[in-house]
């Protein structure tokens, strides 16, 4: 592909930012991951690079694509993403994400992925960051795929799972008012907990669900500022 890189192709986080990291990790686990391209942190939209790109963004056979920055430190994971992003307006696009990181201060990978239509979409922690109970798997969902996953900006359905045994804890909340099935719950738990085992770590994972198949949008550690969103 040149210069750009493959979703699985490095876990060097200098060349693929945080996120490009932990996909790459989860791609070659065998978790399912949104089909895309990473332009490497060192890397600047000049004619050649450019041209790659547009070939690279056909190769795809999308609409649109979701742009994601991906900082090279570990710890910033509030990065700006950009959604429904067409061919005509890509490399604008990348190039002003790439600078207005580096006015934030921040140099980035770009992350490059097939905007999905999800029916529903959210994150899921492995254990209960506003608790901070490690025995309690938190899932937050959505109706359909927008910026509520990033940005929390409607209301969202939270939904407790014993992280032991798998069995729902809803709260004030009844069964049949969630947007997911039992079924979905399920996958989620079985997903996070094999990515929790295969990481090594606590996580919070974004999902979504497009034509019934279940992604991996995003995986970063739970930290500080995880729980601190809570409070």
């Amino acid at each position: 592909m040149g210069k750009l890189l493959d979703i699985d192709a490095s876990t060097d986080i200098t060349i693929v930012g945080n996120l490009g990291v932990y996909l790459a990790r989860l791609k070659r686990a065998g978790f399912r991951v949104v089909d895309g391209f990473i332009i490497p942190a060192d890397e600047e939209l000049q004619f050649g690079l450019s041209s790659e790109v547009l070939r690279a963004f056909d190769r795809l056979h999308a609409e649109s694509v979701a742009l994601r920055a991906a900082p090279i430190e570990m710890d910033i994971y509030s990065s700006e993403t950009i959604r429904g992003v067409k061919r005509d307006v890509l490399v604008d696009t990348i190039n002003y994400l790439q600078n207005n990181s580096l006015r934030r201060g921040h140099k980035v990978a770009v992350v490059v992925q097939k905007d999905l239509n999800a029916e529903f979409s959210g994150t899921i922690h492995s254990y209960n960051p506003v608790t901070l109970d490690n025995g309690e798997i938190l899932i937050e969902a959505n109706l359909w795929m927008n910026n509520t996953v990033l940005t929390g900006e409607s209301e969202t359905d939270m939904i407790l799972v014993n992280k032991n045994t798998g069995a729902l804890n809803l709260e004030s909340e009844d069964e049949d008012e969630i947007c997911l099935t039992p079924n979905q719950i399920s996958q989620l738990y079985n997903m996070i907990r094999k990515i929790e085992k295969k990481l090594g770590e606590a996580v919070s994972v974004d999902w979504a669900y497009d034509n019934g198949i279940l992604y991996v949008l995003r995986a970063r550690p739970i930290t500080q500022k995880t729980y601190e969103r809570y409070m």
